[in-house]
């Protein structure tokens, strides 16, 4: 059984990293799309762009992004004027409402990622091959943590 100590020091280093990420993130992300990706929007174009999210309702995306649904009703707003998304009402229940990517949002969001890419790229063009093994390796142990972190939100 892990103490409470243990789980705050580990907290505190958690949120640290967090915060500097997201900070670093923030500066080095910065490209000229319909949609930043350090802003909703762009979340809204990941979660949809998940296998297992493809169609999710707008309460469920809502919920997922941790916003309220008129929070959420003007950003799909916003998202389906630029043509990337689109809203499928169901034939059976109307007020259920689906939010799905255009083929646009898809291209958009893949050209976000090949942006996000060649920024993460041109960052670590100064590490040493050794360095560059380490980051994996934490990266691929982190990564599994974060799924299991994700979980406790």
């Amino acid at each position: 059984m892990v103490d409470q100590q243990e789980l705050s020091s580990a907290g505190l280093k958690f949120m640290d990293f967090a915060i500097r990420f997201f900070n670093m993130a923030k500066c080095q992300y910065q490209q000229q799309n319909q949609v930043k990706a350090n802003k909703a929007g762009f979340q809204v174009l990941f979660i949809l762009s998940m296998p297992e999210y493809t169609q999710p309702t707008m309460s469920f995306l809502a919920d997922e992004m941790g916003i309220t649904k008129q929070q959420l009703t003007k950003l799909v707003n916003d998202l389906e004027a630029m043509g990337l998304v689109k809203r499928i009402h169901d034939e059976r229940n109307r007020r259920q409402v689906y939010v799905t990517l255009t083929d646009d949002g898809r291209n958009e969001f893949e050209e976000i990622k090949q942006a996000m890419l060649e920024c993460t790229v041109a960052g670590l063009k100064d590490f040493s091959e050794d360095e560059l093994e380490q980051l994996g390796d934490c990266l691929e142990r982190l990564i599994p943590l974060l799924e299991k972190f994700r979980g406790n939100c």
